[in-house]
């Protein structure tokens, strides 16, 4: 495929220490380092889609720092419900509420308030190409929302791409942790977090494209993850799932893989967000010789 791109960004998801993407590419733009096509899976399409759509960081950095986080999240089914099915359990009686929800929140506030972050863009008004990576719970599909321009003539294996839909919705699907979020329905398809199958996608970059691609992976770790509750144990699985993935992936597709050490770090460490911001500026600045020689070559 001829390349038109000179190079791609490609984020991975990894809960709020996604953060740490917008400092990189922070610090990326203020050394003059512009990727012209970005792609990212679950919090990595949030940061992903924060450049694309040219949301100010510095701005987001001040705004989490007041954002109470409950604001932007919806149970899927009230206290009393789950009340009543315990209850029910512990008396080992028939429950007339059989059916339990697909996910605790059902994701509905949050797309909200992305979509008035991203002032209701859809892929076709985005001046930087985006690519957002999703799962189809239902047949096992790869689901890539992107611009119409970047669908890739040559299909990808067992892969969708879908453009018809706002900036906010599509990653409000890559952001679908299974039993977090309810899937989000789209076009028919029931989508879940990006992450169960491509949590670093350089191959849909490379088939969009792009001449050279640098990956920022934050599912490494060199030592034990912090995991201490749900969230982190159903984070940590995706990340250790995604390594496995990913070690095949970069055989087929060399890129510049970039691995920030967050150390000491839950996947629900809301608060920490702008110190992540500030741990991805100091990491992006330590590779920046890296990442010019890289593209330079």
């Amino acid at each position: 495929m001829t390349s038109q791109y000179r190079f791609g960004l490609v984020l991975s998801g990894g809960g709020f220490r996604g953060a740490v993407h917008l400092g990189i590419l922070k610090a990326f733009h203020e050394n003059g380092i512009y990727p012209e096509i970005v792609a990212g899976t679950s919090a990595g399409s949030i940061a992903a889609a924060f450049y694309a759509c040219g949301v100010n960081i510095d701005w987001f950095a001040r705004e989490v720092r007041c954002m109470k986080p409950w604001k932007v999240l919806d149970p899927a089914f009230p206290l009393a419900a789950i009340l009543a099915l315990l209850y029910r359990f512990w008396l080992r009686r028939p429950s007339v509420m059989a059916k339990w929800p697909e996910g605790l929140f059902r994701g509905d506030k949050i797309e909200s308030w992305l979509d008035g972050v991203f002032t209701g863009k859809t892929f076709d008004e985005l001046k930087v190409p985006l690519s957002v990576v999703s799962v189809d719970v239902e047949s096992g599909e790869t689901v890539v929302f992107c611009p119409k321009k970047n669908i890739p003539h040559k299909g990808m294996r067992n892969t969708v791409f879908i453009s018809d839909v706002p900036v906010s919705t599509a990653v409000r699907a890559s952001i679908s942790l299974p039993g977090v979020f309810v899937p989000k329905r789209i076009m028919g398809r029931k989508l879940i977090d990006g992450g169960v199958k491509n949590n670093v996608p350089v191959d849909v970059a490379f088939h969009q494209g792009a001449a050279k691609v640098v990956a920022v992976d934050l599912g490494k770790s060199k030592g034990k993850r912090k995991v201490k509750s749900i969230l982190d144990v159903l984070m940590a699985s995706i990340d250790i799932m995604g390594s496995e993935l990913n070690y095949c992936v970069q055989k087929e597709y060399p890129a510049l893989y970039l691995y920030p050490e967050v150390q000491g770090i839950g996947y629900d460490d809301f608060y920490m967000i702008p110190e992540l911001i500030k741990f991805g500026e100091e990491f992006a600045k330590r590779s920046l010789k890296e990442v010019k020689e890289y593209l330079q070559a």
